[in-house]
């Protein structure tokens, strides 16, 4: 009888570890999927002091900016026949953000 129970045992932790190799098997393969489809994008990165500054802003079209109200405002840079304007709401936020304007890299705070 003890062998029986020994067999037993021995048979469903082999079942239990192929089970689990198994899933393990499976749940890589689709993070590595997933990691070559969707690359991860640093967009903020932590500085001494715990601040956050922005580094790769995303921009709209004026007319297509539904999200800044009238009363909102922006810090507006030009330069290099290039003008950009940022929601200060957002700088405030990040303390800082870095961007290039044409090939010349900028911070812009306040």
């Amino acid at each position: 009888m003890r062998f029986g129970r020994v067999f037993r045992s021995e048979l469903l932790m082999k079942r239990n570890l192929a089970i689990g190799a198994t899933t393990l098997a499976i749940v890589a393969s689709a993070l590595l999927v997933r990691a070559q489809q969707n690359p991860y994008v640093l967009r903020d990165f932590a500085m001494g002091g715990g601040n956050y500054y922005l580094r790769a802003p995303e921009f709209v079209e004026a007319s297509k900016a539904k999200f800044l109200k009238d009363g909102d405002y922006v810090i507006g840079v030009s330069g290099d026949g290039v003008t950009k304007a940022y929601p200060a709401a957002a700088v405030t936020w990040h303390h800082g953000l870095e961007d290039r304007l044409v090939r010349l890299p900028i911070f812009v705070t306040w």
